[in-house]
């Protein structure tokens, strides 16, 4: 009899926990973000305008969610399937059919042309906007032309074999426009009190039904699920309503999702925030892999930092854990590739150096004169004004980490980002911390970064002699034929940029996201991209999707 009432208590129990939460059509969501310029992905670069490109359009291809972005992780999205030529220099996608923008206007091959002669510039009528993503990603050195082969095939012609061309097909710079809201020469920009008017997009999960700026920074958006989705039959969006409520700060961002304000939480609490929620019952935190990257740069043309042992010296006295513990409270990783972990291809080249390696750096150093008694001067400099998270902190435990070594003295300089991106292209900084967000996911579009000749370091594809065989790696990567040869390029890449330290990878961002425990469906994958579609409400829980 008492193993009776145990078990009916033991499912009774279970019911209470595991029973559907009564359903809700809408969520909520807080953020401190906002959208930059506008919503035209002709002009939109930055996160969150991307974000919310991406809800409100599609694109030929998607990167499954969860996944690390190589080349099996690319999935059906407008396109059902694709072909590549024998010589690499056409891709050729079928299109799905029986998709509409509005149940009646058809999307086609038309519109995939449209888009691109639009935003790339590809017939002369279209935009080619200086801030935007096309010219600044380079397409107009990748496509050269966009064929309509017939109503639901579109052929692209290229100027040279790209190998990432699904990963740049995937991100939102590539997603479509409605020709009827997108006019070919002309932007479409904010405005007030038309969220149809606001953008040129659609055949997305949502649609926007409303946009409220004040000044240039956002309040509320809202989002409808488009009743004429492409994957509705999937069950997508699983949420009817997202509403997006913009915050001042990470303060009372913080207050909204402990009091029950909002439900969803997403970009900028702070990681103190985070670990202080992970106690709260009544929330779940969400942590998953970033892209965000930053690394330590060398100008070159200032001795004695030409030379590459002094650079290495550097390189093994540095303590990525330190950093990422002490300033970040674990909410970054230790980074020993400028490919960052967690993507296709990544390698920890850098490790060979270790972490506070200080034997290595005396012994080094010493061939060169520097010793206790006459210490390698550093000076080394961080942007000042919130461009990067906790530049002043970062700096301060270099400086720490690099003294620590007994041989090398730091005096940190600072600078607002202004001024500090004007001393990097005057090449006056003779060390200094810089930055990396992805365009596209794909190592193709972070391991240019060590000789990439913005950075201004007297370091690039054409001098020394090892920036030309970078080069001459991240192009047979870039242009390689099957994914094996891909990775056997960026693996001797990684590893000859982890022998020349002409830059040095020091950490790689995480993403959080806190929540009711009542929320579902988030992915935080090395895309970073934020899936509004798959969000919904159910049972309370603190693991499991």
């Amino acid at each position: 009899m008492v193993i009776v009432i145990i078990a009916i208590a033991g499912v009774g129990i279970w019911y209470a926990t595991q029973m559907p939460a009564q359903a809700k059509d809408t969520l909520i969501m807080g953020t401190t973000d906002s959208v930059e310029v506008n919503l035209d992905n002709a002009r939109s670069y930055d996160y969150f305008g991307w974000e919310i490109i991406t809800a409100l359009s599609s694109g030929l291809v998607e990167i499954k969610p969860g996944s690390s972005a190589g080349p099996n992780d690319i999935q059906p999205a407008l396109a059902e399937s694709w072909e590549q030529s024998s010589d690499g220099l056409t891709w050729t996608f079928t299109l799905r059919q029986g998709v509409t923008f509005d149940g009646a206007r058809p999307f086609n091959a038309s519109v995939v042309k449209y888009t691109f002669d639009r935003n790339c510039n590809l017939t002369g009528n279209g935009l080619w906007e200086p801030d935007g993503p096309q010219l600044n990603i380079g397409y107009d050195s990748i496509i050269s032309s966009v064929e309509v082969v017939s109503t639901y095939v579109v052929a692209f012609h290229l100027k040279m074999k790209f190998a990432p061309f699904l990963q740049l097909m995937s991100c939102a710079a590539s997603y479509m426009v409605d020709p009827k809201y997108a006019p070919m020469d002309q932007l479409v920009n904010y405005k007030s009190g038309d969220a149809r008017a606001s953008h040129p997009l659609g055949l997305g999960p949502y649609i926007l039904t409303n946009w409220t700026r004040t000044g240039s920074h956002d309040s509320e958006m809202r989002l409808e699920a488009n009743p004429y989705y492409w994957n509705k039959d999937a069950g997508l969006p699983k949420t009817k309503t997202i509403i997006i409520k913009m915050f001042s700060d990470s303060t009372a961002l913080g207050t909204a999702i402990s009091s029950g304000q909002i439900d969803i939480a997403y970009r900028q609490l702070t990681a103190a925030q985070v670990n202080s929620f992970k106690n709260n019952a009544k929330l779940r935190v969400w942590e998953g892999i970033g892209a965000q990257i930053q690394y330590m740069c060398f100008q070159q043309r200032i001795a004695p930092f030409n030379n590459t042992e002094v650079r290495r010296a550097i390189a093994a006295a540095l303590n990525r854990t330190h950093v990422t513990e002490t300033v970040f409270l674990n909410m970054a990783s230790p980074l020993y590739s400028i490919i960052p972990a967690g993507m296709a291809y990544h390698k920890d080249s850098f490790k060979i150096y270790g972490d506070a390696n200080y034997s290595y750096t005396q012994t080094t150093l010493a061939k060169y004169g520097y010793t206790s008694s006459h210490k390698l001067v550093v000076d080394l400099w961080y942007e000042s004004s919130g461009h990067y998270p906790e530049s002043a902190k970062q700096a301060a435990v270099y400086k720490s980490d690099l003294e620590a070594s007994g041989v090398i003295e730091v005096n940190l300089h600072s600078a607002e980002w202004g001024t500090y991106a004007a001393n990097r292209r005057a090449g006056t900084m003779a060390v200094y911390i810089y930055g990396w967000y992805p365009d596209y996911i794909d190592a193709d579009n972070y391991a240019f970064l060590p000789f990439a000749s913005w950075i201004n370091m007297g370091y690039n594809s054409t001098y020394p002699a090892g920036g030309v065989q970078q080069y001459n790696l991240w192009m047979q990567g870039r242009s390689a034929a099957t994914d094996a040869a891909r990775q056997d390029a960026y693996y001797q890449l990684q590893d000859l940029q982890a022998q020349e330290c002409s830059v040095i990878p020091l950490w790689q961002s995480q993403t959080t996201a806190v929540t009711s425990t009542s929320v579902h469906g988030v992915v935080l994958d090395i895309t970073v991209n934020w899936r509004h579609w798959l969000l919904y409400w159910g049972a309370p829980a603190t693991t499991g999707p």
